[in-house]
């Protein structure tokens, strides 16, 4: 066991928060973020790369530059895609990052971003109003249309990233996958992408749109909430499943039939 000095840890952190705000935003990124240590400001900064449109807001000192980072630079939503996508559904589309990078890679497809934590969705709708295609909606995906609450990150949870919902009463509106459909008048999701931390358990224990729904990309969060992979596998048992890193793709084995 490599052994640390006491307060190391925390000095490593810091310094490795320079490093990836050096290696993912630049030297402005670099400034941003030791301005903000001392002074507290600025609070957001805009990301700008080669692979986007339009730069995208990020909040500083937040989770928002990791998701920026895997998301946009590192592509990590690449797995799973598919050939082509006419509907694509962001369920837990936190600032934006998926929406933009599947909007970039199917410009004639409608995406659909559902974000229920409100300071999350307020940054989600800013970095996608240059993007016509993508409708965002703040709500959160559950199993029955109601208003419930969203909680704190669990133990364990990544700040901005872990949001929860719950059966309490609140103030966000839930909606179920048969809800959306009607209202935006969805025939046929091509790509499903869930990361909605332990909700995928409540979401997938009343499964019964499967015949509208093409493929996934699942993040799950048995780790928060155990029995999240048991419920998602038995309603998907007759989709093909591989993973990579912390995603799961479930791909329809009957996808033409079920477009007939």
């Amino acid at each position: 066991m490599l052994w640390l000095p006491p307060g190391s840890e925390q000095r490593m952190s810091i310094r490795d928060g320079f490093n990836s705000y050096l290696r993912d935003l630049g030297f402005r990124g670099l400034v941003a973020l030791s301005t903000n240590r001392v002074c507290g400001f600025p609070r957001t900064i805009k990301a700008k790369t080669r692979k986007l449109k339009h730069p995208v807001l990020l909040r500083v000192r937040t989770t928002d530059v990791s998701v920026y980072a895997e998301i946009i630079l590192r592509e990590e939503y690449r797995f799973g895609l598919p050939d082509n996508a006419k509907v694509i559904v962001d369920a837990g589309a936190n600032i934006g990052m998926a929406s933009i990078f599947y909007a970039l890679k199917f410009p004639n497809a409608r995406v659909f971003a559902i974000e229920a934590e409100r300071s999350n969705f307020e940054m989600l709708r800013e970095n996608v109003r240059p993007y016509p295609n993508i409708t965002p909606i703040h709500a959160a995906l559950w199993y029955r249309d109601d208003k419930i609450r969203v909680n704190d990150p669990p133990p364990g949870a990544f700040g901005k990233w872990g949001f929860a919902v719950s059966d309490d009463p609140g103030d966000v509106q839930a909606i179920t996958v048969p809800s959306l459909m009607r209202q935006f008048k969805i025939p046929y999701i091509d790509l499903f992408k869930i990361d909605i931390e332990d909700a995928e358990k409540e979401v997938f224990e009343s499964f019964h749109w499967q015949n509208h729904i093409e493929s996934f990309v699942i993040e799950l969060h048995d780790r928060f909430k155990p029995g999240c992979s048991d419920a998602v596998n038995r309603a998907l048992q007759n989709f093909s499943r591989c993973t990579k890193g912390e995603l799961t793709c479930y791909q329809r084995r009957t996808a033409a039939a079920a477009r007939m």
